[in-house]
This record gives structure tokens, sequence and C-alpha cells, in this order.
């Protein structure tokens, strides 16, 4: 038992007063003399017993009544068990309101966001009025870093929403780690209100501050039902007017019931193209195909939807692609044009084909284009190099053709850039390419496939020609992919991933006396599919609430450098930070994209770029860790000062009382006092002399 006034206990010196009255009791008495006093004699003795049990009686009652009424008054408790740091003095709080999706299922009493706030308030009426609280939600707002009045952080939590962001638990503890040090107290509390979705509430990695008093508020929805579109994405990454396209949609079932006929549809700029159904199994996930054509070029805006209450917000999926009407390649080339790429490139309309004399080679307009070829330049200087670097890093194909007679050290030079090996000496030995990477990208829907799926190529197939290559080294550091392989096992042709772009490297120039190659059949699908695969693909999408990195291409125009990102269907605009790296440009939006939808990149009266932002699907799947998964995560951390508190009957407050005050004991010293006190009345009265 503690006491939370011990000084009052000073006052138990005050027993010393009826003690004392007890001991200097001064009545005098009469005396009456009898002839024969021996029966007398007999009856004074008696009543003298009686007197003095009396008066002994009195004085314990009285003794009682005046300890149970200074204890009372100190305020006795026993200490609650799971209260480890001392509860006197001015406290700073801190309350996590989890305000993200999830928070929008249902409980039996309303919708979990609700009571969450309402649990808030209660904690708030559980501290005294000089106490400070800071307001914590998943938006991280900059208004509720400071520690604020009772009055002014209720006023705080009728305010809180629903937010598109989401904060994984460590981030949320981390962040009351950090702010809670920086009130002038030194009594700390954190709350935790929330629904604890495993996705997100990982509590073991989290790193509590042993200086904090951690309270957790689980919250539960009656229901935790949920069927929402994972993902899209494209069989293909190509895309051309007239061509057709297979969108994959991922749809996932976050629920104990099964899903039947539930209706998926695809619309492109407003157009539905697309109509399906999809069955999901409980807690699986599903894959549908959506075909259509492509109509027009530009940016597509896309949309596929389906129906599920009560959580809608994943219901929708916005994505955004390019369709170029032609694909940029340039050849670099030492003077004249190279008749074979002319003849393949130049009559095709998908294909916006260049030539450019390497010593006339404008630098600046090589971001523009997606292809380049270096058709056998005698020399690669030191500045075209660091340009195809900077080109390939930052998303670009190139495709190397070594010169029969020039400075092949300087392409070396260059590849080591890539981190690729090198050209050695030339091999005269006449020699057939005999195998081909037919699993590739390069070669996918070039070659017919058996039922399994899969190219059987015929076991004479004619393949060109090679009269002399050049030997590649190979440098351990790199990944190439062989798709071409000659008789020797010695590579024709390699691929290899360069950051955001990829290198194809041949072992020979486009020439007659050197290889058969820019004549055979071959030639046309592998230098056609190099162009289609150049074209970089953007993200089809981006989540809203977060930081994202916009990647776009810069123009070379001399007005503003001011890009607008402005919401299709609303009044939404924003100017993002930019972040320039040589021709490529950074866009970054700074958590200040909160809603889904379609969303245009300008510069002045120009668009530059569609993009598609959706929800956070991290969200989507409302699996919670109930209490005694909670409890297990506790007994697992380093620190003890972390409990959760349950409901119950009591309110938050009374709990927080408890755990706080332990259970008091000043009621019971009343109780006991008055009872003393009336037992002394009894004694006076009824125990007469």
């Amino acid at each position: 038992m503690q006491f939370i006034h011990p000084l009052f206990l000073i006052a138990l010196s005050a027993l010393a007063i009826p003690i004392l009255i007890h001991l200097f009791n001064f009545r005098r008495f009469k005396k009456v003399y009898f002839t024969n006093v021996r029966l007398l004699q007999q009856i004074e003795q008696e009543t003298k017993k009686q007197s003095r049990l009396k008066q002994l009686l009195i004085l314990l009652a009285r003794l009682l009544a005046i300890a149970c009424l200074v204890l009372a008054f100190a305020q006795p408790f026993i200490p609650d068990s799971r209260q480890q740091k001392k509860t006197t003095g001015q406290r700073a709080v801190s309350i996590y309101i989890d305000n993200s999706f999830s928070m929008e299922a249902v409980a039996s009493e309303g919708k979990l966001i609700d009571l969450a706030k309402n649990r808030a308030l209660e904690i708030v009426t559980a501290y005294a009025p000089s106490d400070l609280f800071q307001l914590v939600t998943n938006d991280f707002e900059g208004r509720d870093q400071r520690f604020v009045t009772p009055e002014e952080v209720r006023k705080r939590i009728d305010e809180v929403q629903i937010s598109p962001s989401s904060r994984t638990l460590p981030e949320v503890i981390n962040r009351q780690n950090d702010m809670l040090p920086e009130a002038a107290q030194r009594n700390y509390d954190a709350y935790v209100i929330s629904d604890f979705q495993k996705t997100t509430s990982q509590l073991l990695s989290a790193k509590p501050d042993t200086n904090i008093s951690w309270f957790l508020i689980p919250l539960s929805a009656a229901k935790r039902d949920n069927l929402f579109i994972d993902s899209v994405y494209f069989l293909s990454p190509v895309h051309q007017p007239g061509q057709p396209v297979r969108l994959q949609v991922r749809i996932r079932n976050a629920s104990e019931e099964t899903f039947e006929k539930i209706p998926v549809k695809l619309t492109i700029n407003s157009v539905q193209k697309a109509l399906a159904s999809v069955e999901a199994g409980k807690n699986s996930t599903n894959e549908i195909t959506l075909s259509y054509t492509e109509n027009t070029s530009g940016t597509q805006y896309g949309l596929v939807e389906i129906v599920d209450y009560p959580i809608v917000y994943d219901d929708k999926f916005y994505f955004t692609y390019p369709v170029l009407p032609s694909i940029p390649v340039l050849s670099i080339n030492e003077t004249g044009e190279n008749r074979y790429l002319s003849a393949l490139f130049s009559s095709d309309s998908s294909v916006h084909f260049t030539n450019n004399p390497v010593k006339q080679l404008d630098y600046t307009k090589l971001a523009s284009n997606a292809l380049l070829i270096l058709n056998s330049p005698e020399e690669i200087s030191s500045g075209l190099a660091q340009e195809i670097t900077r080109f390939v890093n930052s998303g670009g194909n190139l495709v190397i053709f070594p010169p029969a007679d020039g400075k092949i050290d300087s392409y070396n030079t260059l590849l080591a850039l890539f981190n690729l090996g090198g050209f050695g000496s030339i091999d005269t030995v006449k020699q057939r390419i005999t195998a081909m990477n037919v699993e590739s990208s390069l070669f996918s829907d070039v070659f017919e496939k058996n039922a399994q799926g899969k190219v059987n190529l015929p076991e004479n197939i004619d393949l060109p020609l090679v009269y002399k290559h050049f030997i590649y080294k190979q440098d351990m550091r790199s990944t190439t992919e062989v798709l071409f392989k000659l008789q020797d096992n010695q590579p024709f042709l390699l691929s290899a991933p360069v950051k955001k772009g990829r290198v194809y490297l041949f072992c020979a120039p486009l020439d007659e006396s050197w290889t058969m190659f820019p004549k055979h059949a071959i030639f046309v699908p592998t230098l056609y599919k190099m162009a289609l695969l150049s074209n970089s693909v953007p993200p089809l999408s981006y989540v809203a609430g977060e930081n994202s990195n916009i990647k776009i291409s810069s123009d070379a125009s001399p007005e503003t450098n001011i890009y607008r990102l402005k919401k299709t269907d609303a009044d939404f605009e924003i100017i993002p930070g930019i972040q320039q790296f040589g021709s490529a440009i950074s866009l970054l939006t700074y958590d200040q994209v909160k809603d889904a939808g379609f969303y245009n990149v300008t510069k002045g009266e120009n668009q530059i770029a569609g993009l598609a932002f959706n929800f956070n699907r991290r969200e989507s799947d409302l699996t919670c860790s109930n209490i005694s998964e909670l409890d297990e995560q506790i007994k697992r951390l380093p620190v003890r000062d972390i409990r959760i508190i349950r409901e119950t009957k009591h309110s938050i407050a009374s709990e927080i009382h408890q755990i706080k005050q332990g259970r008091p004991l000043w009621k019971l010293f009343i109780i006991f006092a008055l009872i003393f006190l009336a037992a002394e009345i009894a004694l006076l009265r009824f125990l007469k002399q």
C-alpha cells in the first residue's frame, strides 16, 4: 500500500489526545459509610471492572476512527501491477489515432475511426487540466508536432478524418519516440489506437523508448471481408495504334467468403473496352485477362473497377501509359548511312529513323531518341562516350556494331563504363550461328509456340554465316545474356542490362565481308524488336499519399522551368519539386497528392505527361492481430512498461485511472472511520454504569 499524500500521516500524532484523556481522568467519587460493607464491597468491585472495559472500548473506537480519518486524507492506494513509473507531476501525453482506410470497417458500435476518436477523448478526460497533449495521425502533419492543452487537443481529435496515408507501427512509435522528449515534462505517456493490421503492425520491429509508458488500445471490426483490385500489368510493354492489347488484372479476396460472378469493367479514355466476371475463393488471388485494341496514340487513361462493400477505396485501379505513333531511332555512322538499316526502318511508319554522321552529331538531341545504333564509327570520343553512358543509364537502349577498321580501344573504353567486357583479336575462321536464345524477350512473338507455350526450332535451321568476328572478352562483373552463339561457343550477339537501359552488342559490323547476318531473314525481327523494346515503360501508376518520384523527359524549351501537376476531374493543382540529372527530370510530390485518379503534368500550356495515382493496397488486407498475438509480441520486447487496454464494461478513463493511481482505498477508510464513530456512540449510550 502506498500514499498519494504521505505527509498527512503526521496527523496520526493526534492519537495521543484520547490516550491522555483516558489516562488522566480526574473524576472524584463520594464516600458512603455502611455498617456492613462485605456485600457492597463485592458490588463495587464488579462495577469498576465494567467501567474499565467500557472506557477501553471507547478509547479503541476513538483511536481507530481518528487513524482511519487520517489515512483517508493521505489517500492510500494499492499500486497496479502494470504501473512501473511514478504517477505524480505534470505529464506529456502522445495519442496516435490510426486514420487509415482500414479504419472504415464497421464494428457493433459504428465505424472504427469514430470509435478511435471517442477513445482518444476518453483518454484526455483521464488526465489533469495541466497536462499537455500531442495528436499523431498517419498524415504526420506539422501542426501536430507541438503539445497543446486538453481543450485544443479535443478540437483536433474532432477534425480527424480518413486519410490515404498508411504508416507502419514502427514508424508511428519512432515518431512518438522523437516528439515526446521535446516536451518539458519528465513523465511521458504514449497511446496507440488502431486495428493493428498484420500488414502494418509488426510490433517486434519497433523500438519503444524505455522512458515512456506505452498503452495499446486495439479496436476490432465485426466483419473483415474485402475484395479488391491488387494490381494490373500488360503482357507486352509494346503499344502501337491498331495493335491488340492484353491487360492482366490481379484481384484478391482477403476474406473467408467465396465471391462468384463479380463484374470487372475496363474503360480506356472513358470508353468501355472490356467487361468480364471473376470468381474468387476465400483468401485467394485470381488473375483475369482483358483484351482490347489500341485505337489512338498519345497518353491512354485506363480504369479497372469492381463493386464491393463496405471497403470501396480499393475497388478502382487507375493507370496510364503512352502509345507512341512512332519510335525515334538514331543511327550514328562514320560518314554515310548503312543501306540495311535504312531499308529496314525508313519505310516503316511506326519508326522515325534518322541517320547522322558522328562528326555532325548534336549531343543535346540524343535523349529524344529511344534507340541509339552505333553503326561502326571509327572512334568513340570521350565526350560521346559520356553522353551515351548518360543516355543508357537514364533508360535508353544502345546497339553497338564494332568498326571493321577503327580504334577498337575506344569501344572497349565505352564498354568498360558499362562494366561489360571488350573486343579482343579478330577470329577469321568461317563459322555459322548455331544457337539462338528463343526464350529471350527479344524473340517473344517471333516464332510459333507449341501447345506447352515453348518454341521448338528445327535441328537444321538455316542461320547466318559469319566469316570473321571479334572475340569477346567477358567481364566477371557483368550479367550478359548471349542471344546468338557461334559453332565454337563464342558469342555473336549479347544483351546486358545497364541501370535503367540495355546494351545490345554485336561482335561483327554490318558488313557482307564479315557476316551474312544483314542479308538473313532473322535480321529484320532482331533489329525491329530492339526498336520496339527500346520504348521506356513508365510506371502504370503511383501511390497517393506518398512522396512519389516521377521521371519525365526534359525538353529544350527556353521558357519557364515550372511544372504543374493537375487533377483532370477536380480543381486541384500543385507545383512539384524538381530534380534534374542531365537530360532526365524527376518530379517530387512531397505527399501532396492525397486522392486517387488521373493527373496531368504541364509546362506552360503544354502537356508533358499523364499520370495515375492509386491508394496504397497495404490497407486492403483487413487481417488484424488479436490481443493474444499482441501479448506474445509484447513479451518478446525489451521494454516492460507497455501494456494493452482491453475493451471492458468500464470506460477507458477509469482503466487509465486504475493503472495510474492503482486501487484507491480512501473511501474504504472513510467508511471505517464512520463505523468506529458509530461504535463509540453506541458504547456511550448503551453500556451504562
